[in-house]
Order: C-alpha cells, then structure tokens, then sequence
C-alpha cells in the first residue's frame, strides 16, 4: 500500500507543472467486458486450463491537452478480476473448477488523437501492481500495453462524456517469475467516463 501512494504521489507531482495550464480531470468506470489468462509461449505440459469469468474496472482521469487534435491522457485505476480454473491433474483427483479472484492498482499512460470531431484513437501502456504475494495465478505486477477507440462529446460549461471500447495486456514485462511460462491477463472492456475542463474553475 506504500508503494502504491509513494508512485500516486510521484505521479501527481510530475504532473502539476503541466496541469497548471489546462487539463481535465474526471470518473471512469468499465463495467462489462471479458477476461482471460494465456501464456506467450502456449502448449505447457499439465497446465490447467483458465477461464474467464468476470471484472470490473473503476478509475480517476486525467486529460492534458498537447495540441488540439493530440492529449495525454493517465490516472489511477483499481481493477477486480475473476477467473475460473479447470484443474489438469491425473485420474482419480479432483479436477472441479474452482474461481480464484484478484486485485490491481494500475496507472495508465496513453496518447489519445481525436478525428472527424467527436472520434478518437488511444494506446499506450500500463504500470501493473498487483499486492499478492501467493496465489492460483501468477503476480501481475509489471508493465502492460492499452489499444482502444471511441467517442467523445465535449459541452460548452466544460465537461465532457465518453465511451472508451479498449484492449489491456498486463504482465507484457512482468517484474516477478519467468518472462516466458509466466500467467498474464488480457482483457477487452468499454470504459465509460465523465470529465470537467478544470482550468475554467481555476480561471473564475
């Protein structure tokens, strides 16, 4: 838990210089979509079969402009996946599938281009913490990679709605295990979001 306020905190003040000119601050949520777990390296010997079964994903927002078409945007986001796994074991053993459950903290750091007024292109990557120490699945603590499209509607007061189709990988380079035989987390989702244009609070 240090950590991860050690890393928002460092997060928060690299970002404070450029934040003092322009940006948008705002909630995310993605509350359906599809998970799943898979090795880079697939057709390990007696390894269980993973599955996935459901997740959600809510978040802060923060969208600093560079021009008018291109913006960063990051921010902090906690994540709750379950997955359901299929037991490989020899005859005789019990091989009913069981659900294991996990939590990440993650920081996503993504260019998003905005096209034909109200469309927009996103990727980036993804800073992973994942505070088990044990568990069915491998740590997912690591640096992942985002691809999403969307759409986007600013209003004149200042905020903003959007819907965010998206595509994470997580563990891409984990920090912990073999970079091979490791477990990693894919997931596809839609994130939806509401945002405020804060530099015209600070302006009044």
């Amino acid at each position: 838990m240090k950590r991860i306020l050690l890393i928002a905190l460092m997060e928060m003040a690299l970002l404070q210089p450029i934040c003092a000119k322009e940006f948008k601050a705002g909630l995310a949520v993605t509350p359906i979509g599809e998970n799943a777990v898979f090795h880079l390296m697939p057709g390990l010997v007696g390894s269980p079969g993973y599955y996935g079964d459901n997740f959600y994903t809510v978040g802060v927002t923060f969208q600093i402009p560079i021009t008018a078409r291109l913006e960063v945007e990051t921010g902090f986001e906690y994540s709750k996946h379950s997955i359901i796994i299929h037991p490989n074991l020899p005859k005789g053993e019990d091989n009913t599938p069981y659900k294991t459950a996990f939590k990440l903290v993650s920081i996503p750091v993504t260019l998003n281009t905005k096209f034909l007024k109200y469309f927009f292109v996103n990727g980036g990557g993804l800073l992973d913490i994942d505070a088990r120490t044990s568990g069915s699945i491998d740590n997912q603590t690591g640096l992942g990679i985002i691809l999403g499209a969307g759409v986007k509607y600013d209003f004149k007061f200042g905020g903003s709605i959007f819907v965010n189709p998206y595509v994470k990988v997580h563990a891409l380079a984990p920090f912990l295990w073999n970079p091979y035989y490791h477990e990693r987390l894919a997931e596809s989702g839609i994130r939806v979001g509401v945002t405020y244009n804060m530099s015209k609070k600070i302006q009044k």
